[in-house]
This record gives structure tokens, sequence and C-alpha cells, in this order.
């Protein structure tokens, strides 16, 4: 995630740029498009957490 964001790729050799402008691109896509969904699925936990409660409580 961290390497393909910045656009490099971890080799046996150590840390190197990805060459090809395409892939590159595809690499940063798919990091942002998992962040996203990183960001998504902990903003719905922490509402789910914050409302709970108040749910237990309503039901009641």
């Amino acid at each position: 995630m961290r390497l393909a964001a910045r656009g490099t790729r971890e080799t046996a050799a150590g840390e190197e740029p990805v060459g090809d402008p395409g892939e590159r691109r595809v690499l940063r896509s798919r990091a942002a498009r998992i962040h996203a969904v990183a960001v998504a699925s902990a903003a719905a936990l922490a509402a789910a957490g914050a409302l709970a409660p108040w749910l237990a409580c309503a039901s009641r």
C-alpha cells in the first residue's frame, strides 16, 4: 500500500520506482481505492458504535 501510493515497488535489491507510467497509475489507483474503503469502513464502524447505545435505549 505505502509503496504503491508512492509509485515504487519492493524488490530483492530494495525499493525501486515503477518505470511504466501506466503500471504506476494502476498501482496508485488501486492503493487509493483500498484507502477509501478503509476510511469508509472505519467511519461506518465508528457511527455504529456511537449509535449502538442510543438504539439500545430507544428499543426499551
